[in-house]
């Protein structure tokens, strides 16, 4: 490359505001398909369950494409909210900053974690192994409990998440007997303990992930 060449100004990058539009209505798009899920889950769950399960799809597009948007609710709406309400609690804005990121990585494999456990409890409740069912019913029973992060925006509200724990029994036991054939009289004995094990290994994830940050 030649003295001149080197010399000449690079062109800047430009803004192009038809692919950011576009970003913008794919963001929308998304974010309305989340809460027609949620609310069609709470709603009308059978109706919603056998639509899942006639849905073509891949474990890695549903923690990507369908989780990790969800996760990132709690942790950032609990950031907004400290930095609100509290800020000395927050501390330093670099460390609360990756605390966020290392809780929305640590919220995805937790997810996937439970369908795998899901999957592995099966023949223990009657019901079928299948791989891409269960994690189906981890991504879309852990809706409201994501959901509930918004409320993270004013601290006092914490309490709701413990109605979103129960809204995600309610929903995972209306599918384990469509998505995994689980008989309907030990149904939710499954999604119980399921949940239970959920939160006892969400607890170690967690306080791991405090550690680290």
């Amino acid at each position: 490359m030649t003295a001149d060449n080197e010399n000449e100004p690079r062109e800047k990058p430009r803004f192009n505001a038809e692919e950011a539009r576009a970003r913008a209505q794919e963001a929308l798009r998304k974010s309305e398909i989340i809460f027609t899920r949620a609310y069609g889950l709470l709603r009308e769950p059978q109706k919603e369950w056998e639509q899942i399960r006639a849905e073509q799809t891949t474990v890695p597009h549903l923690l990507i494409g369908y989780v990790a948007p969800l996760a990132a609710i709690p942790p950032v709406c609990g950031l907004i909210g400290g930095l609100i309400f509290d800020p000395l609690m927050v501390g330093s804005f670099g460390n609360a900053v990756i605390s966020v990121v290392v809780t929305w990585i640590v919220s995805v494999a937790l997810v996937f974690l439970l369908g795998l456990l899901i999957n592995m409890l099966a023949d223990q409740f009657d019901a079928d192994r299948n791989d891409l069912a269960a994690q189906k019913i981890a991504a879309y029973s852990i809706t409201p409990a994501f959901l509930s992060g918004l409320f993270s925006l004013w601290p006092p509200l914490w309490w709701v998440s413990l109605f979103a724990l129960a809204a995600m029994v309610y929903i995972m036991y209306r599918g384990l007997p469509i998505l995994m054939k689980a008989p309907e009289d030990r149904a939710l004995s499954y999604a119980a303990s399921v949940t239970i094990a959920a939160a006892v290994a969400g607890i170690v994830l967690f306080a791991l992930a405090s550690c680290a940050t």
